[in-house]
């Protein structure tokens, strides 16, 4: 069997997910500065799995909370409006994949959160890119995995046994065997879901952000903050691994070797989103 062209991976959009419909309703009401907790509870509410995972979250030991939080306008008072869009996406994202051949879901999502969580990070040391847009992308930069898996699960299995997805040359790999990678089908995918062009130039830009005419911010901070999750798989960075950064693309975002050596882990930064996996 040979491997799907981009084309035909998106032939057969009957097995292919669609965007939940409390996301498009949350992203728009959550883009009007003057929504008020009420109208955002409201939308969450009608989604009674997002209600629980939201509540869950909000009573975790990482926030620490005295009393127990009952209600969707609690949790929202107390985690913020920003926080919310954000989780809002990544647990509707993290439910819409129920089984993947070759893929360990839990383990897939946690390392997607972690790349999330570090570019909201740089996304807010450079001030290049809007911090919640950066994490949006980050959450979603290697959906098309999913969706390569899904589609092609013969030619995808040996590739994730000799290269997982998280590791380093893993896009490279992709390349050479298909043609394209990830990002690419993560663009084609928000393309079909109506996200923003902003959103859908990062996806396809992060893997070679320095190819991306005029540059694009939002895809070289997503590409830094793969790297940096990518350095600390195998166990915490080491100075001497720093040599290799991607310095040109920490330039053209303003950010220096050091603001990606002294940064808090990507486990760390993900850690109170990390409840949210099952």
């Amino acid at each position: 069997m040979t491997a799907a062209s981009l084309d035909e991976l998106f032939a057969e959009s009957h097995s292919l997910p669609s965007v939940p419909k409390v996301v498009r309703d949350l992203i728009e009401v959550l883009s009007n500065d003057n929504a008020t907790l009420s109208q955002v509870a409201r939308k969450i509410d009608v989604d009674q799995v997002l209600t629980a995972r939201m509540l869950r979250l909000a009573n975790s030991p990482f926030y620490g909370v005295r009393r127990k939080i009952s209600t969707m306008e609690e949790a929202i008072r107390m985690l913020g409006l920003s926080s919310i869009r954000t989780l809002v996406i990544s647990s509707n994202l993290t439910g819409t994949f129920k089984k993947v051949p070759h893929v360990d879901l839990p383990k897939f999502w946690r390392h997607s959160l972690r790349v999330a969580s570090a570019a909201r990070h740089l996304a807010g040391a450079s001030r290049a890119a809007d911090p919640n847009l950066a994490f949006t992308v980050g959450s979603m930069h290697a959906i098309g995995h999913l969706i390569m898996c899904i589609v092609m699960p013969d030619e995808m299995g040996p590739l994730n046994t000799a290269c997982p997805v998280d590791a380093m040359g893993r896009l490279e790999a992709e390349e050479q065997a298909f043609g394209y990678h990830f990002g690419d089908v993560s663009a084609r995918l928000a393309s079909r879901w109506n996200f923003s062009d902003e959103f859908v130039t990062a996806l396809g830009g992060f893997a070679r952000p320095l190819r991306v005419q005029p540059f694009d911010a939002l895809a070289g901070i997503v590409h830094l903050a793969v790297w940096r999750v990518a350095l600390d798989r195998d166990g915490p960075a080491l100075s001497s691994d720093f040599e290799a950064w991607p310095s040109e693309v920490g330039r053209a975002v303003g950010l220096s070797r050091e603001s990606l050596e002294d940064m808090p882990t990507p486990s760390e930064l993900a850690a109170d989103l990390e409840v949210m996996i099952a």
